[in-house]
């Protein structure tokens, strides 16, 4: 009787890999419990939100986008396996930013609405008022919004304007540096990667990788806690230590095992023996 190997996880995953997607996905479901309960009872958290539906809605679609994204990344790595040809990474992440950008300036406005953050009223012919976030399209506020926005970016922006031009109270402080600091952190990080990634030290790569993520995590509890516009109480406090826990450990777990390496190299036909005799 022939002896086979069984892999150890699943579509070329390891089982810490499985394993630790399964915590962390644990992790994300008992965040959204809260969102859950406002849902169902708005009025469970009206003390610390005044807004709980608003807020409940905005954590489910927020959430939800990920699918769409997780589907683009399966699809973009599909693409990559079906052609097989060398890819230059800066060309592709600048096609990938101008398709997000204008993605994102065409739902602008349906984001807008989702949110609170702009509504449109109409009359209908009844002589009743309507809201529909179609009636933004085309935005003819676009252009002023854009130059109030470089404004707020720079500092500029008057303070006047900041309070009562929009829906939403706008913050300019610190902007500017807040951006760069972003967008440094990211060439730093992307340098670091690729180093990295040519030394053979994916090992180091992915454990920086877990170490990042328990550091986010960690930070953005430490800040939930001391917001006091949203104080839920003890109760949603310890579900989201508990959360924080969950995915401090899922990202351990996952990051045990490396990844298999993904090359997409062109593969070229083999040459026929120009001087093979008959």
């Amino acid at each position: 009787r022939s002896s086979s190997t069984t892999p150890s996880g699943c579509g070329g995953l390891a089982v810490s890999h499985i394993l630790g997607s399964i915590i962390i996905g644990l992790a994300v479901f008992l965040g959204l419990v809260p969102a859950f309960l406002s849902l169902w009872n708005p009025l469970l958290f009206v003390d610390a939100d005044s807004v709980p539906l608003r807020t409940a809605y905005n954590t489910l679609l927020y959430v939800a986008s990920s699918i769409p994204a997780a589907a683009s990344q399966l699809y973009k790595e599909h693409v990559f396996l079906q052609h097989k040809q060398p890819v230059d990474s800066s060309k592709l992440n600048l096609l990938l930013s101008i398709f997000q950008s204008l993605f994102c300036l065409v739902l602008a406005p349906l984001v807008y609405m989702l949110q609170g953050m702009g509504t449109v009223t109409t009359t209908t012919a009844s002589g009743g008022q309507s809201s529909s976030w179609l009636d933004l399209y085309p935005s003819s506020e676009m252009k002023q919004n854009f130059e109030d926005g470089l404004a707020c970016f720079f500092g500029t922006l008057d303070s006047e304007k900041q309070e009562s031009a929009y829906p939403e109270e706008a913050e300019c402080a610190g902007s500017l540096p807040i951006a760069i600091a972003h967008v440094t952190s990211i060439l730093l990080v992307g340098s670091a990667v690729d180093k990295i990634v040519h030394a053979g030290a994916t090992k180091i790569l992915y454990r920086g990788m877990s170490g990042g993520i328990i550091l986010a995590v960690i930070a953005m509890y430490i800040y939930d806690l001391h917001d006091d516009d949203f104080n839920f109480g003890p109760l949603v406090d310890s579900l989201h230590f508990c959360c924080t826990v969950l995915l401090i450990l899922g990202a351990e777990v996952y990051h045990r095992s490396s990844l298999p390496d993904a090359t997409f190299e062109t593969t070229y036909p083999e040459m026929e023996n120009l001087y093979d005799d008959d």
